[in-house]
């Protein structure tokens, strides 16, 4: 109910486990997570088997409903029985028996609605949009429901089926085409590999193969991790080098490759997985790292604690760069629409004002940070979104503010879909390296 309150700002790891055993606490973060992720679908299936308004039914029982649709639908290892007794049981317990009984009857009704699950090669399931009784899965399979619940109209259903806010849908469709954006949005309900690199990534292929733990993504230089058959934070910690990132995340600092930066300024270097690639890419530079949330800041502290040539300031502390900095980085914030499987809250609070507020932060970010730049510094924009006005306009916005060019530009779409192997599989992503003077050596733009 907290969380349904925050609607369509939805949090996330919210859930109270203290006090549960760790396999119900398991079960509670897992169940978490699939409401967040599948909320949109969850609300049209349920609110379908209502005899009455869903937004007039209590928010204890809205929730209720959602919940116990999860599990029928989407927890495969969840009996029906269990679900809905289970559900039932602490709606009568902290609700009411007339609440109870509702909810019974709605979450039968939802059983009744699952049919076949059909494979991934199945050709339905990769056209679901077309069909107004299929589900998507992460997997690839599809859910046949045994009636035509879903809305007529092509964008609701497509929101429907796969969670997005429809603001977020329409503005897709607009910006990117129709085709474009049943691609993104099945993308987004890909489970996203957990994917590592190194400085020398050959040191890696001892540990791939057919029986590593490790497999070759399609991005040269990274790798898959199975978690399953492997310590991961030992693995880390084994080679300082290492580092947990996905390739699309990795683009923006390779770009700088090119440039000799002596001080580099890391103004929202969030947990550091950036600012670790930057002290790779530029050994002989010292970095200043700082972001404004304590939070990650605390971490970035800890991270860094010991290392040579890294260090994390306050964003006040920042002063002692002014003019100085041959290379700033800003990393902003973003709408995130370009790694939603890894932020699938960010969905449902896309709309044209929160996108034009967003813009307005990262103007301000830009603003607040020029004055570190050395006279011929230059800056590495970087988001991890896919929307023109936090991206390629803000680039050019820089340029005309502060008289420089873009040396290098390239907006990277996520790739792969439910079905596909996880090496096929990577975030979105944009960057521009901006410099003053003459840009004569400016690399072409690339949008993939």
């Amino acid at each position: 109910m907290r969380i349904a309150r925050k609607y369509p700002d939805l949090p996330i790891g919210s859930v109270d486990v203290s006090g549960l055993a760790p396999r119900d606490a398991a079960f509670a973060k897992a169940l978490e997570q699939v409401v967040l992720q599948r909320w949109n679908t969850l609300h049209a299936i349920a609110a379908s088997q209502v005899d009455r308004d869903w937004r007039i039914l209590q928010g204890s029982i809205r929730t209720a409903l959602l919940a116990g649709t999860a599990e029928l639908l989407f927890m495969d290892t969840v009996p029906d029985h269990a679900a809905i007794n289970e559900t039932v049981t602490r709606v009568r317990r902290h609700v009411h028996q007339g609440a109870a009984g509702l909810v019974n009857a709605v979450l039968r009704k939802v059983a009744g609605l699952r049919g076949e699950t059909l494979p991934a090669d199945h050709p339905d399931a990769r056209n679901f949009h077309e069909h107004r009784d299929l589900i998507p899965l992460a997997d690839g399979r599809a859910i046949r429901l045994n009636a035509p619940i879903l809305d007529a109209d092509e964008v609701t259903r497509l929101a429907q089926q796969t969670s997005h806010g429809e603001p977020l849908v329409v503005h897709w469709i607009a910006a990117h085409g129709l085709a474009k954006t049943r691609e993104l949005c099945h993308h987004d309900l890909v489970r996203s590999p957990i994917c590592v690199t190194a400085s020398d990534p050959s040191t890696l292929e001892s540990q791939a193969g057919p029986d590593g733990p490790l497999t070759p993504h399609d991005r040269f230089g990274f790798f898959v991790v199975d978690t399953d058959r492997l310590d991961l934070r030992a693995f880390l910690a084994e080679d300082p080098t290492r580092r947990v990132q996905d390739p699309a995340s990795a683009e923006p600092v390779a770009a700088t490759s090119g440039l000799r930066p002596k001080l580099i300024v890391d103004f929202c270097a969030g947990r550091g997985t950036k600012t670790r690639q930057l002290a790779e890419t530029h050994p002989d530079a010292e970095i200043l790292a700082t972001d404004v949330d304590r939070t990650r800041y605390e971490d970035l502290r800890r991270v860094f604690a010991d290392h040579p040539r890294v260090r994390v300031v306050t964003p006040d502390g920042m002063r002692e760069a002014i003019g100085r900095a041959d290379l700033l980085v800003l990393d902003v914030p973003c709408s995130n629409t370009g790694v939603l499987p890894r932020r699938p809250e960010a969905r449902y609070r896309f709309d044209a004002s929160t996108l034009k507020a967003i813009a307005s932060l990262q103007r301000g970010i830009v603003r607040e940070t020029e004055p570190f730049l050395a006279p011929d510094g230059a800056i590495l924009f970087a988001t991890c979104s896919l929307e023109p006005l936090e991206n390629r306009r803000m680039a050019a916005w820089i340029e005309r503010r502060f008289g420089m060019r873009i040396r290098s530009e390239s907006q990277r779409f996520p790739s792969g879909v439910p079905g596909d192997p996880p090496t096929a599989i990577h975030d979105g992503s944009y960057h521009a390296v901006l410099v003053r003077g003459d840009d004569s050596d400016a690399a072409p733009r690339r949008h993939s």
